[in-house]
């Protein structure tokens, strides 16, 4: 199986410092959406709703806090949230791609298909001596930097 993508399980202060800030934004607009019970919070959290929209704003916070004081204290939550949405993110790309293939590229060849479309030439000819092709007329070497 090739590596598509790179699980930085030891990052640099930097990178830790920049999560810290987009944990801010991320956890801050989870906060905010869990108090107004809207989106993936909008089945109803009941008198849970300032624990959870609370929880979510201290991580936004502590995260940012962390970015300010010190970048290595945001390593576990980095990690964790990495080790979760990895196999996520590796989930729903197949997911993706295998719709974009059995729902656009598959119908488009079965409609060539059933128009008997053959866009490469692939028939089998028994009384061609040859299935060479000549190519086009030669082009000047002018047009080759006005393509368009």
């Amino acid at each position: 199986m090739s590596k598509l993508i790179d699980l930085n399980l030891r990052p640099d202060e930097e990178t830790l410092r920049q999560f810290g800030w987009i944990a801010l934004a991320g956890f801050g607009f989870l906060a905010v959406i869990a108090w107004w019970e809207l989106l993936v919070f909008g089945f109803g959290l009941g008198p849970a709703r300032p624990w959870v929209a609370g929880f979510f704003a201290g991580l936004g916070a502590l995260g940012a806090l962390f970015s300010l004081v010190f970048p290595k204290a945001n390593l576990p939550i980095y990690v964790g949230l990495s080790v979760v949405a990895y196999p996520i993110g590796l989930v729903l790309a197949n997911v993706i791609l295998g719709a974009l293939f059995y729902g656009l590229i598959t119908p488009v060849g079965l409609v060539f298909r059933l128009m008997a479309r053959d866009s490469l030439k692939r028939k089998f000819e028994p009384e061609a001596r040859t299935y060479w092709e000549q190519s086009k007329k030669n082009r000047s070497l002018e047009s080759y930097f006005k393509q368009f």
